[in-house]
């Protein structure tokens, strides 16, 4: 296992969806009508694994911080970022992340206290007068949100490419094992200036056609939390579009 990378923030302009009615090829169909100088084409498709973890009081969480196991195709890696919670009319919220270099599936954040005690303390300006090494060693396993999905390349001329993703989010709390169910799009655009001009057109497209595109800009864990523990939270955004299935055991 490698040390914590430099702290990274987001290099991609993302837009994420409710999507109302599931129906994917009603929705590609139009944007193909409408983005009458981009293709859209199919690139694939892919799964992806989060397990959250943090101390039995969610001291972390409480405090902006999500600590997490990745699991992406083959890799799996540890991941500590501090959400930016940012007013509503902001239009990136992106996080800071630290990335560790990948582990195996059993490892759990215990099991590298100092590292990932160090990219916490990093994460912030002033120093904590607690003992972080200490927190991490009691963190346990629990939030898991697993993504089905399918991923189309926007491609548009002078070398733009853009992605479209579907989603199929599993929420489940690993501790009583409710699970819950939402469906998304999520719209990844390049962040440099040159482009944003086609990322502008692209945006005004969909707000103008894809109705059944509800946009948000809440974290998943954001969402994992209001939908798994909503007798605790005091929502600052409405889940009635497309809102979440929950699953019996």
């Amino acid at each position: 296992m490698k040390d914590f990378s430099t702290l990274e923030n987001e290099n991609k302009e993302k837009h994420h969806f409710y999507i109302i009615g599931k129906n994917e090829r009603a929705l590609i169909s139009k944007l193909e009508k409408h983005l009458k100088f981009y293709t859209l084409r199919f690139k694939k498709k892919f799964t992806g694994k989060e397990i959250i973890f943090d101390v039995p009081n969610n001291m972390l969480s409480n405090a902006g911080l999500v600590l997490s196991k990745q699991y992406e195709s083959k890799n799996i890696y540890f991941k500590v970022r501090k959400i930016n919670f940012l007013p509503k009319n902001i239009k990136n919220r992106a996080s800071k992340k630290f990335y560790l270099a990948q582990c195996s599936g059993i490892e759990e954040p215990k099991d590298y206290p100092i590292q990932i005690a160090n990219a916490i303390q990093s994460s912030f300006s002033e120093p904590f007068t607690i003992d972080l090494v200490s927190i991490v060693r009691q963190t346990v396993p629990k939030i898991e949100i697993l993504v089905h999905g399918k991923k189309y390349e926007i491609i548009g001329g002078f070398g733009y490419k853009g992605a479209l993703t579907f989603e199929k989010v599993v929420y489940r709390d690993l501790v009583t094992s409710k699970k819950v169910i939402k469906y998304g799009v999520t719209l990844i655009l390049p962040s440099s200036e040159k482009e944003q001009k086609y990322n502008d057109e692209i945006l005004e497209i969909i707000d103008k056609y894809c109705t059944e595109l509800i946009p948000y800009r809440s974290t998943r864990f954001e969402i994992a939390k209001r939908l798994l523990y909503p007798e605790t939270m005091q929502s600052d955004e409405t889940l009635d579009e497309g809102d979440g299935e929950e699953q019996p055991e």
